[in-house]
């Protein structure tokens, strides 16, 4: 069946009926234009075929009233009359005062009266009644009397021309003027009235026609055009796209060929349409050159259309034939080399095609130059997007999201070669994180594992150190071993524990119970836990509360333990006989807790930064010369930053200072369980 409908003779047959449509589209179109530009054309007059009770009957007589505004004007500046006004006057002498008219007025001014009546004289004395009795016997009429201050007449619609500001002199606004105007229906005489009733019954039943024409023959010509649009590149038992010979012709060539051609075609349409023409030669005239203009449309438009089913568009193009050249050329060549030769190219190229358009004044070099520019801005333009294209998967690569990949189908040349380079350093970047999670994930088990298999031999020499203890030994050197192992025991313990609770809070593995605790309190019972161990070192604390209780949002046992490990690393760390500095803040969102030491050993480390000081296992005391497992701030820094909040440590020279932010309680938080 799909083979049947993209039959040679199918084909044939759409390109037929194409061309036919459009003509009679481009007639109908003319042809409504023709109508329109003569006054026939109106919407009114689309269901009437009577030409007196038409918009151009109303028309008609708009024109000889303005004319008989303008001649009885010209009556009456008399010898005051120049060159172009005895022209004029004579005109409108021939058209108001023939013999056989079936236009006739009556004018009163200053208490004479004018006539164009062949059998009255003008200035005697007429009745007005009388008058326009007359005038009504006649057929059409109108009465203009501004003595009596009545108007009327049965010629529908020519009121809004008396009433409408149309500079109508003689009529408006004089006082003492009577104007009377009779039409003769039969339209007996041969006069400019009956012409137009003769020509507006010979074009009227063509307005309905053309209406009819332009909308089935635009359809039918979308129709068509969609028919040879699927057809265009199929032969009937063939698979592919089969070209023909002309599309083997360079895109570019192909595209000014057609624009140069069509701009002339279109030129003499525009040429035909605005001479004087007899209805049916213009019709002729613009169904012809539209024939011609629909040839050339469908030659170009099918073209195009199996260029770009055969994916060719591209590669058939001069810029694609040059580009490959070029290409060869530059391979072996710098980078300078290849953008200096391509500058002095474009420079060669625009000179001689400026030369030609704006010296010469040749307009297929205008063409030329405008089609260069225009290719040169699209080149611009996708090599803008691609680099986009790039830079947003590089972006998203550096955001984390080592899975993302840039779509290298629309990209070309380099830009493909180094998306794909990139692709392929964010899979192996992936990769490496994958088993860097996965050893991390490990380690953690490893570590949690361990500990727990301590915990049950330490607490076994923790139990009997504490049994020994309570024994009576008299041997002090025994005393003083069961002292140092029971210290050294619950260092070990300690550790352990440590390990566990980092291991937690590393993996996520940590359950919070959100309270409200009010943090000047808290951080007053843990300062009082720690004065033993800073008088032991001679510290002193400064301390600088609010007065008033501050309400967070947290889990009071971590929030404790986050706390102590900062106390702790002081009192560890500090240098003996310094000043502490304890600090509680809060602002509109947030409360922040701060504390600072002098260091008893210098903090700048070769090949560390600040922030290592968080990570497991690292100290302040790289010599490890104190007890210190290096896990109380990495602890501290995760804790907090599963309550939601915020940790930040920062060291200048010995001074060191860590601070923790929390988010402030509201009201109601316990209800919504945040």
């Amino acid at each position: 069946m799909e083979k049947r409908s993209y039959s040679y003779g199918m084909k044939i047959t759409g390109v037929l009926l194409h061309s036919f449509f459009t003509i009679v589209l481009t007639v109908s179109v003319f042809l409504l234009a023709s109508l329109v530009s003569k006054n026939i054309l109106e919407l009114t007059d689309i269901g009437t075929d009577d030409f007196l009770s038409s918009g151009y009957y109303l028309k008609c007589m708009e024109q000889k009233c303005n004319d008989l505004n303008d001649y009885l004007l010209l009556t009456q500046k008399g010898a005051l009359r120049t060159a172009e006004d005895e022209k004029r006057y004579l005109q409108y002498t021939n058209e108001f005062k023939q013999e056989s008219t079936n236009f006739c007025y009556w004018y009163k001014i200053n208490g004479v009266w004018y006539t164009n009546q062949p059998d009255t004289r003008e200035g005697q004395q007429f009745d007005t009644q009388t008058v326009l009795m007359e005038a009504k016997t006649m057929g059409d009429y109108l009465l203009y009397d501004m003595e009596d201050k009545e108007f009327g007449t049965d010629i529908r619609g020519l009121e809004n021309y008396f009433f409408s500001n149309n500079g109508n002199q003689i009529y408006w606004p004089l006082e003492d003027v009577v104007l009377v105007i009779g039409v003769d229906t039969q339209l007996s005489a041969g006069d400019d009235l009956r012409d137009a009733k003769i020509e507006y019954e010979r074009l009227h039943p063509w307005i309905k026609v053309s209406i009819a024409g332009a909308i089935i023959s635009l359809l039918g010509w979308i129709l068509t055009l969609v028919y040879l649009t699927l057809a265009a590149g199929h032969k009937e038992g063939e698979e592919g796209i089969a070209l023909s010979s002309i599309d083997r012709i360079k895109t570019e060539l192909m595209i000014a060929g057609f624009v140069f051609l069509s701009a002339e075609l279109v030129m003499l349409l525009a040429r035909a349409s605005s001479r004087e023409w007899e209805v049916a030669g213009l019709l002729v005239a613009s169904g012809t050159i539209s024939f011609l203009i629909d040839t050339l449309f469908l030659i170009f438009y099918l073209s195009m259309v199996r260029r770009l089913k055969a994916e060719v568009m591209w590669e058939n193009s001069l810029v694609c034939w040059l580009g490959r050249g070029i290409g060869k050329t530059f391979r072996e060549r710098s980078v300078t080399v290849k953008i200096l030769m391509i500058f002095a190219i474009h420079m060669i190229v625009c000179f001689f095609l400026a030369a030609g358009a704006f010296y010469y004044r040749n307009v297929p070099a205008l063409i030329a130059l405008l089609l260069f520019s225009a290719m040169e801005a699209y080149i611009l333009l996708r090599k803008s997007v691609e680099h986009y294209q790039i830079l947003q998967g590089v972006e998203e690569i550096a955001d984390g999201d080592l899975s993302a990949k840039i779509d290298v189908e629309e990209l070309h040349g380099e830009d493909r070669k180094l998306a794909e380079t990139i692709n392929n350093i964010g899979a192996g970047l992936l990769h490496a994180v994958d088993d860097s999670t996965k050893n991390e994930r490990m380690k953690a088990d490893l570590i949690t594992n361990v500990s727990h298999d301590i915990k049950t031999p330490l607490t076994s020499i923790i139990n009997y150190v504490n049994l020994i203890q309570r024994e009576d030994v008299d041997n002090e050197r025994v005393k003083n071993y069961v002292k140092i192992l029971d210290e050294k025991s619950q260092r070990l313990k300690q550790l352990t524990e440590d390990l566990v609770e980092a291991s937690k809070v590393s993996s996520g593995n940590v359950k919070l119970e959100m309270h409200k605790i009010d943090i000047v309190e808290l951080v007053c019972q843990t300062g009082g836990e720690f004065n033993e161990k800073f008088e032991d070192k001679e510290l002193t604390i400064v301390t600088k509360l609010p007065r008033q209780a501050v309400y967070i949002w947290s889990d009071g046992r971590h929030l404790y333990r986050v706390i102590e490990n900062l106390y702790n690393n002081v009192a560890k760390y500090a240098l003996q006989k310094t000043r502490v500095y304890v600090e509680v803040q809060a602002d509109e969102e947030r409360a922040v807790f701060s504390i600072k030491n002098v260091s008893a050993r210098s903090l700048a480390r070769e090949n560390s930064e600040v922030e290592d000081l968080t990570e497991r296992f690292i100290r302040g005391d790289s010599s490890r010369t104190t007890e210190g497992s290096g896990l109380g701030l990495s602890i501290a820094k995760n804790l907090t930053l599963l309550m939601g909040g915020m940790f930040d440590i920062s060291v200048d020279g010995d001074l060191f200072k860590a601070t923790i932010a929390l988010p402030l309680y509201v009201e109601g938080q316990e209800e919504r369980g945040q």
